[in-house]
């Protein structure tokens, strides 16, 4: 990784209160330069193992739990029992297809969003599941 990705990677990991040293510049490195943005625990311990990241599965699950909890990545309600981790921070959207497993990012106005839940709504209105959650860190003032 260049220097000045790693130092940038480190100030982030700074700002969120994370330390900037040891296997956590890395591992967000790896995790922001993924192909894929949702990815399950086994999924992030091969990308590490692939790239020599040497991680114990105990320690990996626990940095990424911290990155979570601290805003950097996210987590992502499945239709699994999976963990998966969403490599995206930035508020957005997502589509599930249950019968396909895939999760689609939205990054879509409110309008359109909203333009697209009415769609589905009324193509399958008795297939259509609806799941909002409030981020922890964007709550307005009555904790909404």
């Amino acid at each position: 990784m260049p220097h000045a990705v790693e130092a940038a990677f480190r100030e982030e990991l700074r700002r969120a209160g994370l330390p900037g040293h040891g296997p956590l510049p890395r591992l967000l490195a790896l995790l922001r330069g993924a192909s894929e943005t949702h990815l399950t625990l086994p999924e992030v311990a091969d990308i590490a193992a692939e790239t020599g990241l040497a991680v114990t599965l105990t320690d990996l699950t626990r940095h990424l739990e911290s990155l979570a909890d601290h805003g950097l990545i996210g987590r992502l309600p499945t239709t699994t029992t999976d963990l998966v981790f969403d490599t995206v921070a930035e508020p957005h959207s997502h589509l599930v297809y249950e019968e396909a497993g895939q999760v689609i990012d939205l990054h879509v106005s409110a309008d359109t969003l909203l333009a697209m839940v009415r769609k589905a709504l009324a193509e399958r209105p008795d297939g259509v599941e609806i799941t909002v959650r409030y981020r922890r860190n964007a709550a307005g003032p009555d904790g909404f």
